[in-house]
């Protein structure tokens, strides 16, 4: 049983977490995320800013080897850094990033992280390092978080690594809180070592990409409080207290907003609402009327000439058209090879939605404007006809919040949520080969950068648009299936 930096990391968030990470980890979800993914490229990237420096690669669950590895490289004089380097101290375990050698015999921590700001968390990771390798008596005079510098421009299709990064010292700021890391420890080495897993209620945004979700969620009710959308803390901490987990155990004089109420209402008595503008609100949409979706890629190594980390860049979009007679036409675009595809990407729209001036429909038209918008920027030759789309616009989700709610949302507003409840029958987006959009960028930065078997680049090319396509004709057939109420 030890205590890793992820761990202390994880603990200071969760006790639980910790906890369960220690004595049951098989109990986790650990599959990577597309950002995830990237951000072990910028891991790998930052190495390359150091000509002679070696990487300890010996698997995790080898720690005292990597140990060994370190301290061997450590004595080379000639290795001017150490990647994933092992210590141990105390049954703490940690690996750091990249420890470089500096002057008079002492190291500099340097934390990578693939984020273009510092958060608050990132704090921990370095000053568990620091503490272990004080106690270890080396000598620190440096530790750094290296982060995304937000301001790089891609150019000549080269990452500078030296430019890539910017970075900020934490020593003495660890230096003068190091008795609340040591009393972190000793708070979190007691949880590790209790036979009792904690009592933590889970929430949504609390809970966000922990591993152990469906573990500590397995035994929720259908009508989960959790549900509920925007409750604040102080009335699900009410509700806690009470040890009210279904929202059907709720009592009916518990304050909420007009919203909740609705949701809250709707759950109880497993009834539609619908408001009294239902169909007054539904005309805005009357064909003939486009149904438009975009996916971007946006992640921290910058992959077209020119543009920044984390710059959204629409790779791909679906447009669904219904007519006034009812008939319907389905035009697509998906960007296929490593150039800048984006002027070819609006154009091809615009060519198609500037023959008439119907409504452009949308889920969540915030997302939409503002990538057009941006291309707007980009290209200002295309300003005119950018903006008559943008002006279009008309959001689908809006209508479904201000005038709809169906029991089997279950609090949700995502297209995920709407179309099963509303039509059970249609294939859901957990049926297909990509089902979200995380999922879609990481195919299409595999379809460009790493996949170069064309047979299953062509598969790549059919899932995707197979995935944006049934964006497009979710909201045709959510319009259609209201239109028929």
């Amino acid at each position: 049983m030890h205590l890793s930096k992820s761990r202390y990391k994880k603990g200071l968030h969760c006790k639980k977490q910790l906890w369960l990470s220690t004595h049951k980890y098989d109990l986790g979800n650990y599959e990577k995320n597309f950002s995830a993914l990237i951000g072990d490229k910028v891991g790998v990237g930052a190495t390359e800013i150091y000509q002679n420096g070696k990487m300890v690669d010996t698997p995790f669950n080898k720690h005292e080897e990597a140990v060994q590895k370190t301290l061997s490289l450590m004595n080379n004089l000639k290795v001017e850094a150490i990647f994933e380097a092992a210590f141990s101290y105390n049954n703490i375990n940690i690996r750091v990033d990249i420890l470089e050698r500096l002057e008079n015999n002492c190291w500099g921590i340097r934390e990578v992280k693939s984020s273009k700001s510092i958060k608050e968390n990132f704090y921990h990771d370095i000053s568990i390092q620091y503490f272990v390798l004080k106690k270890l008596n080396y000598q620190i005079s440096s530790a750094q978080i290296m982060y995304v510098n937000g301001d790089y421009v891609l150019n000549n299709n080269v990452i500078e690594w030296n430019n890539f990064f910017l970075k900020s010292e934490y020593k003495d700021l660890i230096e003068d809180n190091i008795k609340d890391v040591e009393d972190n420890i000793v708070f979190l080495k007691n949880i590790q070592t209790s036979d009792q897993e904690p009592n933590v209620f889970p929430g949504k945004s609390f809970c966000s990409g922990c591993e152990f979700w469906d573990y500590c969620t397995k035994d929720k009710p259908k009508d989960w409080i959790a549900n509920i959308p925007r409750l604040h803390k102080s009335k699900k901490r009410v509700l806690d207290d009470k040890q009210i987990e279904s929202i059907s155990k709720i009592p009916n004089d518990f304050p909420f907003t007009e919203k909740q109420q609705i949701v809250v209402d709707s759950t109880k008595t497993n009834q539609i609402f619908k408001t009294k503008k239902f169909y007054y609100d539904l005309k805005k949409f009357k064909p003939p009327i486009y149904f438009f979706d975009f996916e971007t890629l946006s992640c921290s190594i910058p992959t077209i000439d020119n543009t920044k980390p984390f710059e959204k860049l629409p790779f791909q979009w679906s447009l669904h058209h219904l007519n006034s007679n009812k008939n319907v036409n389905h035009w697509e675009y998906l960007a296929t090879e490593i150039k800048d595809y984006r002027k070819e990407c609006i154009e091809k729209l615009i060519n198609i939605v500037i023959k008439d001036n119907s409504k452009i429909v949308a889920y969540n038209q915030s997302f939409e404007k503002s990538v057009l918008k941006q291309l707007g920027d980009i290209f200002p030759e295309l300003i005119h006809p950018i903006n008559n789309i943008i002006d279009r616009i008309i959001d689908l989700e809006v209508f479904i919040k201000d005038n709809y709610y169906h029991p089997e949302f279950q609090g949700s507003y995502s297209l995920k949520k709407v179309l099963p409840a509303l039509l059970p029958n249609e294939k859901k987006y957990n049926e297909g080969n990509v089902s979200d959009g995380e999922q879609a960028q990481e195919n299409f930065y595999n379809l460009l950068f790493q996949e170069k078997d064309l047979k299953k680049k062509e598969l790549i090319i059919l899932n995707l648009l197979e995935y944006c396509k049934k964006d497009t004709e979710s909201l045709l057939l959510i319009y259609q299936y209201f239109e028929k109420l």
